[in-house]
């Protein structure tokens, strides 16, 4: 029987070494790309959570200078001016406003 000649040159052993070697680097960078990925979505969450947090800081800032400014206005109400109905709404309306948006936002998120 003949027998084949199955040895490779020396060239297409660089060349087969080269595929495999490319192959384990395509393969280890999807790995590297999905972790960066994922580090990715980790960093956002923890954007979402300070900027949630910041936003209810915030809220209370408003709420506690709005009640701050009622009793010392209501303190002061012997000789000073009491503040008019209409700017007591509008603070109200601001405070509503922000209230409603910051649920709005923690409903998004649940979602």
């Amino acid at each position: 029987m003949f027998r084949k000649d199955t040895s490779l040159s020396p060239l297409q052993t660089r060349k087969k070494l080269l595929l495999a070697e490319s192959e384990v680097n395509r393969a280890e960078l999807v790995r590297e790309l999905h972790k960066v990925k994922d580090e990715i979505s980790h960093i956002k969450e923890q954007v979402r959570t300070i900027g949630s947090v910041a936003s209810t800081a915030a809220l209370a800032a408003t709420a506690f200078s709005l009640f701050r400014k009622r009793k010392t206005s209501s303190e002061s109400s012997n000789g000073g001016g009491k503040p008019s109905w209409l700017s007591t709404a509008l603070a109200g309306a601001r405070i509503g406003t922000s209230l409603f948006f910051k649920i709005r936002s923690i409903l998004r998120e649940r979602k």
